[in-house]
């Protein structure tokens, strides 16, 4: 029983979904059945990344079938964490649904879609098989393409058939990239494959191999110039089923590089972390800042900023230390929780409002003075300002950088932070500060609606204040998974066994590898 415990942050919300598709008339219940079960998988992944401090990895093989002729599902440091923010940003999302989607929109299975959704990312994570991450990607995309479809109006019709179409490509590639490893070394097990690769003659077909799956993966991630889908896509679509993509969706893509990057294609670091993926990262955080600072509109503003802030979670891969990894981490985990935080926050600005054009609002903070000051905590926060933790995971990252000798990447990503701060400062002053008059009638009239809207997005921006003031906890479980993905060997020996790992003793050791 205690190994299959380690299966029910998928099997939970994935039953939870079907069991809702024939309550679609029973609104209630279907809330309070969505709502157990988000919090039953919550308590699962609290106690698993609270046993995996002790245990380091957890297998769970399905059938029986040890790896690597089975599928199995690990859990490490790493996914452990992510699921743990998944969750919490699928809770958060689902209790705003409950007061903004509206009855008409909730018979058609929405609450069923977040479940099938939180069991995909949650297989991605946990997957321990490169094909079966492939399947759980085509999961999330599928789910996802009917979430943001949800309410059928023509600009979600829209944006979501190109969503759905660049992201297809994106699988085509990524087949494509697994049947190339697949030829290579004759396994799909990632800890196979990370075995098989370190014996091959001739790694530079591995390094180009790993190019495609940075492509794959960048469209899913939303690198530059990869990224066009996402700004259009989220500002159209419904506030809680863009929070929930924010906080977990290209989270998946940027957890499937650190995976593939720390573990699989680690034999030519010089070129695929320090050259590719550090360009890439650096051209993410500039262009995704730039566009954020041109945009007049809330929601595509905050969208511009999720490509940003992946810069900064890529470029902590691309210094490939513990110091640069850490960081990282503790930068995909804070902005899990701030960049949903702020969609909701934005999402309930404009039920209170009308709109979500900067020029049409001002005056917010006159009516409603907690909605004004929960979006300037978090905007802070996202800016890198102290308390919040992403000033810690941000003053991480620039140490890692400038140790490791990546003065110019260093100090773009510095530069971008106020960037940052500058677009946080925009929307403060052109939505929330200004005139009581600022606003329309109709807006006044409208504007203590926020009060029924606000309490999820304020609860992410409340934890992502103790995430920031517990910060010696968060850094040392962050240096921790940190360690673990800079030694492969630990996850290799854990999927199969001990002593798997020594043929790495014998061709090229990870401590040669990588940066220690």
């Amino acid at each position: 029983m205690r190994e299959h415990f380690v299966f029910l942050p998928v099997l939970i919300p994935l039953l939870t979904g079907v069991v809702l598709l024939p309550l679609r008339r029973r609104l209630v219940l279907q809330r309070v059945v969505a709502a157990l079960s988000l919090f039953s998988v919550l308590y699962v992944v609290a106690a698993l990344t609270v046993r995996l401090r002790g245990e380091g990895i957890i297998v769970y093989e399905l059938g029986g079938w040890p790896a690597p002729f089975g599928i199995v599902m690990a859990v490490d440091l790493l996914s452990a964490l992510l699921m743990l923010m998944g969750v919490v940003t699928a809770a958060a999302s689902l209790f705003f649904a409950f007061r903004s989607i509206g009855p008409r929109k909730e018979r058609y299975f929405f609450y069923s879609l977040i479940m099938f959704l939180v069991a995909s990312v949650n297989g991605a994570l946990m997957t321990g098989d490169i094909f079966n991450l492939y399947v759980f990607f085509e999961l999330i995309l599928i789910s996802s393409y009917l979430l943001f479809t949800h309410g059928g109006r023509a600009g979600q019709l829209k944006e979501s058939f190109k969503f759905l179409l660049i992201n297809s490509v994106s699988s085509a590639f990524l087949l494509l990239a697994i049947a190339g490893l697949y030829a290579l070394t004759g396994t799909l097990n990632m800890a196979d494959l990370a075995v098989k690769v370190a014996l091959l003659p001739d790694k530079r077909i591995v390094a180009a191999v790993g190019m495609v799956f940075v492509f794959a993966f960048g469209v899913k991630a939303a690198l530059v110039p990869l990224f066009f889908w996402l700004p259009r896509t989220y500002a159209e679509v419904s506030t809680a089923a863009a929070a929930l993509s924010a906080g977990v969706g290209t989270k998946v893509g940027v957890y499937a590089l650190y995976r593939m990057f720390t573990l699989i294609f680690v034999h030519h670091v010089d070129y695929t972390h320090k050259a590719v993926l550090m360009v890439l990262a650096v051209l993410t955080m500039v262009i995704g800042v730039l566009g954020a600072i041109a945009q007049m509109d809330f929601k595509r503003l905050l969208s511009f900023h999720i490509v940003s802030q992946i810069g900064y979670m890529i470029f902590g891969l691309a210094v490939m230390s513990v110091a640069g990894l850490a960081g990282g981490l503790m930068h995909i985990m804070f902005n899990m929780i701030i960049k949903p935080a702020l969609f909701l926050i934005a999402g309930a600005t404009e039920e209170a409002t009308g709109t979500t054009d900067l020029r049409k609002m001002s005056g917010v903070i006159h009516y409603a003075p907690a909605l004004a000051f929960t979006f300037l905590l978090g905007g802070l926060g996202l800016a890198g300002v102290p308390p919040m933790s992403g000033f810690i995971s941000k003053v991480t990252l620039f140490q890692a950088g400038f140790a490791g000798g990546h003065w110019w990447a260093a100090g773009a990503a510095v530069v971008v932070s106020f960037f940052t701060l500058f677009s946080m400062i925009k929307i403060f002053r052109l939505v929330y500060w200004g005139p009581k008059d600022g606003l329309t009638e109709g807006q006044r009239r409208t504007l203590p609606a926020w009060r029924r809207f606000v309490a999820p997005g304020a609860a992410l921006v409340a934890f992502g204040l103790v995430m920031g003031l517990g910060g010696a906890y968060l850094v040392d479980y962050a240096d921790a998974a940190a360690r673990w993905l800079m030694n492969p060997a630990l996850y290799i020996e854990g999927v199969l066994g001990p002593g798997a790992a020594d043929v790495l003793l014998l061709t090229e050791t990870v401590s040669e590898v990588m940066q220690p």
